[in-house]
């Protein structure tokens, strides 16, 4: 191979590696996530913005890998050394190593899909790629899921469960807009409409906390499972962007010789009567 080739395959390798670092730095921001999930808060909304942004990132570098870069092994140590990336860059832990592995398991899944498919097809299109990518995005939300798992479930055995003060806050305000007037009589006082929200924070803090005590450790579970059922659909709905991003990359790389076209004889099967 030319230096002029192997400078191509660093330069994807790379790609693919900063793709992993970002994907990993948004899952240590999804490790304490859970503090503006309940109630929702913009910060959430923004979490999740950067994660599909993540998402996009490795489809897109990760397509340009599994097409690009050959032979197979080459690939593979790509998608290695992203997962290395993503382990370094999010938590260098147990919890982390375990989730770069699985990050490399199904980056190799991913690559060894896209290879069929392209083999099993007379013409090139990214759009052949969509079925392991759709698999790929489900388990890189998985993944991110698993993060917010993992911080959660750490945060409750270092300091217990406990309502978040902005949950008690939100519940406390919606009560008094729209549930105390029906339930206090009209001529109730603005001190016994105090009195009756300090015994629902009291409940919320006390009470309901004692209650939850012996099932918390359920709720991180809990808790990621609602976010990927939330996040699964998101990530479909965007399936069709990377998949664009990758076809104007190869346009352009095609268009300045960066990569080329390249022709092959195939053996075709077919089904005739003797």
């Amino acid at each position: 191979m030319s230096t002029r080739g192997i400078i191509k395959i660093v330069v994807f390798g790379a790609l693919l590696a900063g793709a992993g670092g970002f994907l990993g730095l948004v899952l240590r921001w999804a490790g304490d996530g859970w503090e503006h999930l309940i109630p929702p808060t913009w910060d959430a909304l923004y979490l999740g913005i950067w994660f599909l942004g993540a998402l996009v990132a490795v489809a897109v570098t990760g397509g340009l890998v599994a097409v690009l870069l050959r032979p197979l092994w080459v690939a593979a140590i790509a998608f290695a050394v992203s997962a290395l990336a993503m382990f370094l860059a999010w938590e260098i832990s147990l919890a982390g190593f375990i989730v770069a592995v699985i990050y490399l398991l199904v980056g190799l899944l991913y690559l060894l899909g896209v290879r069929r498919e392209i083999e099993n097809r007379i013409r090139f299109s990214v759009w052949h790629m969509m079925r392991p990518q759709l698999i790929l995005l489900v388990m890189l939300t998985a993944i991110a899921c698993a993060s917010l798992y993992f911080g959660y479930a750490a945060e409750i055995e270092r300091e217990g469960f406990s309502i978040p003060e902005g949950t008690v806050d939100w519940v406390v305000e919606t009560a008094d807009e729209h549930i105390i007037d029906r339930i206090l009589p009209d001529e109730a006082t603005t001190e016994e409409r105090q009195d009756a929200l300090d015994e629902l924070r009291d409940f919320l803090e006390g009470d309901v906390e004692s209650d939850i005590k012996p099932y918390e450790g359920y709720i991180p579970v809990g808790l990621a499972a609602i976010v990927f059922g939330i996040l699964t659909p998101a990530a479909l709905l965007i399936s069709w962007i990377p998949l664009l991003i990758l076809s104007l990359a190869f346009l352009l790389l095609t268009r300045f010789g960066a990569v080329k076209k390249v022709a092959k004889a195939v053996e075709v099967i077919r089904l005739s009567i003797e």
